[in-house]
C-alpha cells in the first residue's frame, strides 16, 4: 500500500541535490523544478527510468550529464517496465546476500504525457497489476 506523503518545501530544500547544474531545459522549465523537488523528496538512495523526452533528453549531455544517481533511459513506451525489471533484480540481489539486506532503494519511473496516458498506458497498466 503506497503511503501517504506529508513533504513541506522548507523541509527538503537542503537535501542532497540530484540534478546536476547543467542540464538543458529551458530556463523555468516546470520539468525540471518538478524533478528537482521529487527528487528533494526522497531521502534514500534513487534509481531512476525514464521515457525519452524532453528530461531524458536534456539531462543527457555528452561529456557531462546532469543526472548524478543511477538514471536509465528507457524507450518512450516503457520506463515503469525497466524500472520494475530493476526493482525485481534489486529483491533477488537482496534475497541471496549480493546486496545486504539492510540497503534500501527507492525506484522511480518517469514519463510525460505520451509514456503515461497514450502510448505507454499499457505498460502502467501492466506495473500495477503486478504490484
Amino acid at each position: 500500500m503506497a503511503e501517504r506523503i506529508r513533504t513541506r518545501l522548507r523541509d527538503i530544500v537542503d537535501n542532497e541535490e540530484r540534478l546536476a547544474p547543467g542540464h538543458r531545459l529551458c530556463s523555468g522549465c516546470a520539468e525540471s523544478i518538478i524533478i528537482r523537488q521529487v527528487l528533494h523528496a526522497i531521502d534514500h538512495p534513487v534509481v531512476i527510468a525514464t521515457a525519452t523526452g524532453c528530461l531524458e533528453v536534456s539531462t543527457s549531455g555528452y561529456p557531462f550529464p546532469s543526472r548524478p544517481v543511477p538514471w536509465i533511459p528507457s524507450a518512450f513506451q516503457n520506463p515503469t517496465t525497466t524500472i520494475g525489471g530493476i526493482e525485481a533484480a534489486y529483491r533477488v540481489f537482496k534475497r541471496t546476500g549480493r546486496i545486504p539486506e539492510d540497503t534500501d532503494i527507492k525506484f522511480l519511473a518517469i514519463g510525460g504525457d505520451g509514456a503515461s496516458y497514450d502510448i505507454g498506458l499499457q505498460f502502467i497498466s501492466g506495473a500495477l497489476e503486478r504490484g
